[in-house]
């Protein structure tokens, strides 16, 4: 008996192991982009000089190229015009289409938010139809992208059930704790799959008249907070921003009507004091699985994690909260000047909510 659970333990990592080495083909992948400027990111089996080329008509005209041969591809499109739609083809594929950055003087953009994906793969195909019904500028993902983020086997399935997203919407996510992100293990997956900004784990962007911030809030204590550096970093690009519109998102929410640890706890004694000096407008947060609303001291919270996890059942609410439902849905916020107009839309396409925001001055 010993003999054989140490064979199926052997015989695991082995399956373990090649399922990281093995090569998974996906792509392509918009990334930080930027009024002039996007990344394309995308993996073939064999090694390759990757290629792009691009244009403002079908017809293309522009190229970049890698320098060497990889299996892992990342190219930067540069030279690019404000808020405006191109064409692109990687390796002579199939053509899409995707739009620059808004520039800091528009104010008119929408965005998709949605997160915990994770296994529920006809909810999440759902989802992404969904949202790409609507059109929007770019997304946020609240995190748990996936079931396991150690098993590239996993990210396959992601990668498949967004390709028709990634491919023509720019993509922004934040860890969750499903993503099993550790920087010392070779299994970990995430800041080798995407091109983020800054030190990838969180960073922040600027779109059109708003500024993002994303935090990794991937419930791992006491990498987490408080956690000095990454709690300085944040205060500094609230009190640096000039933006109309300040958004945070991250995976653990600080408000919910779920029940809550004591690592909810800390980060709502370290994080709102801040949000609340620095005005941020609103709170985006994954990991209960439902949606909800929660209006607090002039901050929206709105927890957004229906993206295909299996749902959670709410509990009491939570002083403040003004919508909240157990259901697949993701939510659509679009930004015109000074006000905010944000929809939680279900897997059939059916409203569950519906607000308006004006912006602090």
């Amino acid at each position: 008996a010993i003999v054989l659970v140490v064979l199926v333990g052997y015989a695991g990592l082995q399956l373990w192991i090649a399922d990281i080495k093995r090569p998974h083909p996906h792509g392509p992948t918009l990334q930080s982009v930027t009024p002039d400027s996007i990344w394309v990111v995308w993996d073939t089996v064999e090694p390759t000089v990757g290629g792009v080329e691009y244009g403002m008509t079908s017809e293309l005209g522009q190229t970049v190229e890698e320098m060497e041969a990889a299996r892992h591809h990342e190219l930067q499109l540069v030279g690019l015009r404000p808020y405006t739609e191109y064409y692109y083809q990687v390796d002579g594929g199939q053509k899409a289409k995707f739009r620059t950055a808004a520039a800091a003087d528009q104010g008119d953009f929408r965005f998709a938010v949605f997160g915990d994906t994770r296994s529920g793969d006809a909810a999440h195909r759902a989802i992404i139809k969904r949202i790409l019904e609507t059109a929007p500028d770019f997304a946020l993902h609240t995190g748990d992208l996936v079931e396991s983020g150690r098993h590239r086997s996993e990210w396959d399935r992601f990668f498949k059930i967004e390709a028709p997203l990634l491919r023509t919407v720019p993509f922004y996510p934040t860890l969750g704790n499903h993503e099993d992100y550790a920087p010392e293990s070779s299994a970990s997956q995430y800041v080798e799959l995407f091109h983020l900004p800054g030190n990838e784990l969180w960073y922040t962007f600027d779109y059109g008249n708003a500024r993002f911030i994303c935090l990794k809030a991937d419930a791992t204590p006491p990498d987490f907070y408080p956690e000095k550096e990454q709690l300085a970093w944040l205060e500094e690009q609230l009190a640096s921003s000039e933006a109309q519109w300040l958004f945070v998102f991250f995976h653990v929410g600080v408000f919910s009507s779920r029940s809550e640890d004591t690592l909810e706890i800390g980060m709502r004694e370290s994080l709102v004091p801040l949000f609340e000096q620095y005005g941020v407008d609103a709170v985006f947060m994954g990991h209960h699985h439902s949606y909800e609303r929660i209006q607090v001291n002039g901050i929206t919270y709105i927890v957004t994690a229906g993206g295909g996890a299996s749902l959670y059942e709410l509990g009491q609410p939570e002083p403040g909260s003004q919508a909240a439902a157990s259901v697949y849905h993701f939510t659509l916020i679009e930004v015109q000047g000074e006000r905010l107009y944000g929809q939680a839309i279900d897997r059939r396409g059916r409203v569950i909510d519906s607000f308006e925001l004006q912006a602090e001055e």
